[in-house]
């Protein structure tokens, strides 16, 4: 859980232009969407602002983590979202 709230508090600092540069949006959503599909499968991440992103991820992960099976494979996909 501490690499989860450590993402999302870094998410949470991102200006606009950060959210714009580098394909970070991006990113970011491919990796809500693979929490997504970690949590529950067949669950689809809506079309959010870019802004509310790191909610998403920090509802998506909590579920993740929390999910049977899920929790190794999420964990691997936050501390790759960290060292990125």
């Amino acid at each position: 859980m501490a690499d989860l709230d450590k993402l999302v508090r870094r998410l949470r600092g991102y200006t606009a232009r950060t959210w714009r540069s580098n394909g970070r949006a991006e990113a970011v959503r491919r990796l809500a969407t693979d929490l997504a599909a970690l949590s529950a499968p067949g669950r689809a991440v809506p079309e959010i602002p870019d802004h509310a992103l790191a909610d998403a991820v920090a509802v998506l992960g909590m579920a993740a983590l929390d999910a049977e099976g899920g929790a190794l494979e999420a964990h691997r996909l936050l501390l790759a979202a960290l060292a990125s």
